[in-house]
């Protein structure tokens, strides 16, 4: 009996060591293969920099003319059927007015100061474009296009068409350079021009991206 019981014991001393082998190896195999899935399904993602040129002047045709300038970035998220491209506007956390101009666009932190009505220190624009619509090149070769986009901006929607020449680069999508004109009036809550004195920016407003980069 004594003999027996010595025996035994060590046995399911290791039974159950390697039982708790198993669960310990099945545990991390389901681990790794969450991450793997994660991975996978992560979809493209990007970044960039872009300009914006119009002008301001006085009257319809904008007499003594004045530029209006600035520099900004950009992040690209991938939502399945879209790109989705991102600038956090307010408080001039993304984009940098030149002349004096940021406060006037921006605003402070909180957005307060802007001269478009609506504006906060959250208030990002986004342009979401199908992926149906753009043309992905092959490795190493270029290719151009025109894709229609929805600009959203201070809760109100815009079509854009996004003029694009892009190049496969290994294993990435650079952006060789992009435009498209928009009409900032769309976006006001009183469809007004802003205007300091006699002096207004012109509605149309250009933004050209010359770097960028959307992974594959």
């Amino acid at each position: 009996m004594n003999t027996k019981h010595t025996v035994n014991a060590p046995a399911v001393s290791g039974h159950r060591s390697m039982l708790r082998r198993f669960v310990t190896v099945a545990t991390m195999g389901a681990l790794m293969l969450g991450v793997a899935s994660a991975s996978a399904d992560k979809g493209r993602e990007g970044k960039g920099r872009y300009s914006v040129t119009t002008i301001a002047g006085v009257g319809d045709n904008y007499t003594g003319k004045l530029d209006v300038k600035g520099e900004g970035k950009f992040k690209v998220e991938d939502k399945g059927d879209a790109l989705v491209f991102i600038s956090h506007i307010g408080g001039g956390k993304d984009l940098n007015m030149k002349d004096g101009r940021q406060k006037h666009t921006c605003g402070d932190d909180k957005g307060e100061g802007s001269k478009l009505p609506g504006l906060k220190g959250d208030s990002k624009v986004r342009i979401v474009i199908q992926k149906s619509a753009l043309t992905f090149p092959e490795g190493g070769k270029e290719a151009s296009g025109t894709a229609p986009g929805k600009l959203k901006f201070l809760d109100k929607e815009s079509t854009v068409n996004v003029k694009y020449t892009v190049k496969e680069d290994g294993g990435k999508y650079t952006i060789k350079n992009a435009s498209f004109d928009f009409d900032y009036t769309k976006h006001m809550a009183d469809g007004k021009k802003v205007c300091l004195m006699l002096v207004c920016v012109r509605p149309t407003v250009t933004i050209n991206i010359n770097d960028g980069v959307v992974e594959k």
